[in-house]
């Protein structure tokens, strides 16, 4: 990546703004709502359920990249603007640390503030990967919630929420601001500091990497080690 390129990536100077972002979200959830996806899945601890978890999971993906594909079209940019450039390996080596320290420390925040506040109710993920009953359950709900969901994730995030924000804000109440936003969709009161934390090491990554990649690498570390601890947990 040459010297001009890594300047505009991600773009100091967004074609798009925050308000163009947020009405994709609303766009989704309007969408979404009717089609029951907005609901808390059921029988999650049965093939059935779990089979249609992950297929409202991969249709939620779906549906995420159709419209920003959209929005971008529309708009005359490349995929390219929200940060898919190829990354260095070095990078790549840190967004799994990154990784693999968020887990860690996240793990115990989260734990510190159980003892504090009480144990928060289960996110569906978990209740999924407990309740699988098969290997090939959880390797789906597992490439779900660790390679398709960050993918998703990083793209909304940090590609198209972050870059408006860095314009308007400033990089550092950027990245903060960008936090907060990932952490609120979550809708996880107990939960909103160890997200907030994530999310702003997650926007750091792509700010200083200049591609999505190591973002997306260290929220699916993340994710999957999350989902590793969980089945193991159920043996």
């Amino acid at each position: 990546m040459d010297k001009k390129t890594k300047l505009r990536l991600p773009p100091r100077k967004p074609v798009w703004n925050i308000w163009q972002g947020l009405l994709l979200v609303a766009i989704i959830t309007i969408i979404e709502f009717p089609l029951g996806w907005l609901e808390s899945p059921k029988d999650l601890d049965s093939v059935r359920g779990i089979l249609n978890f992950i297929l409202v999971g991969f249709g939620d993906v779906l549906l995420y990249f159709a419209i920003i594909f959209i929005f971008l079209k529309f708009i005359r940019r490349p995929f390219s603007d929200l940060g898919f450039v190829k990354s260095s390996r070095g990078f790549l080596l840190l967004g799994f640390i990154a990784g693999v320290l968020l887990f860690v420390g996240v793990g115990l925040l989260g734990n510190f503030l159980t003892k504090l506040f009480g144990t928060p109710a289960p996110q569906s993920f978990a209740i999924a990967v407990k309740g699988a009953n098969y290997t090939w359950e959880f390797i789906l709900l597992t490439f779900l919630g660790g390679v398709v969901a960050p993918i998703k994730e990083e793209m909304f995030f940090r590609g198209l929420i972050y870059p408006p924000l860095r314009q308007v804000f400033g990089r550092g109440k950027g990245i903060l601001l960008t936090g907060l936003f990932f952490a609120s969709l979550h809708l996880e009161i107990i939960r909103f500091l160890p997200l907030f934390i994530g999310g702003v090491v997650l926007t750091w990554l792509y700010e200083r990497s200049s591609s999505i990649w190591p973002a997306i690498v260290a929220h699916g570390t993340w994710n999957i080690l999350m989902a590793f601890a969980l089945w193991i947990q159920r043996l």
